[in-house]
């Protein structure tokens, strides 16, 4: 029995995985974070949603100070006025928050480049 290992086919999906992670994934991750982002009457939300790239990571910040209430569902419950807009603390254009969708596109969008060359 034998086994050939070709490094230069490891080589090149080793390379083809670093652009991903340092490139693509990054950006993606900022659009579906926007995506998930509910749109109020200026937009202040999604504009100041922002991608900070340093040597070896990345950052998705949401830089505006109702971030947190937006993503924890910390709206008040039952709404202060009528209803339509919240729904049990959350913005029913984000009824998962921000973050914990994100977070699963990034999940699936790294499984599936795995698969692809992994």
């Amino acid at each position: 029995m034998t086994l050939k290992i070709r490094s230069k086919k490891f080589t090149k999906n080793i390379a083809k995985m670093e652009r991903f992670v340092t490139k693509t994934l990054p950006k993606e991750s900022l659009k579906e974070m926007k995506d998930n982002t509910p749109k109020g009457k200026t937009n202040n939300a999604k504009n100041k949603t922002i991608l900070k790239k340093k040597k070896n990571e990345f950052v998705l910040e949401g830089n505006y100070p109702y971030s947190g209430v937006i993503d924890r569902g910390e709206y008040p419950n039952p709404p202060a006025k009528g209803t339509g807009k919240t729904r049990n603390g959350y913005s029913t254009q984000a009824p998962k928050g921000i973050i914990d969708p994100t977070t699963d596109f990034i999940k699936k969008e790294v499984n599936k480049f795995i698969r692809r060359f992994g």
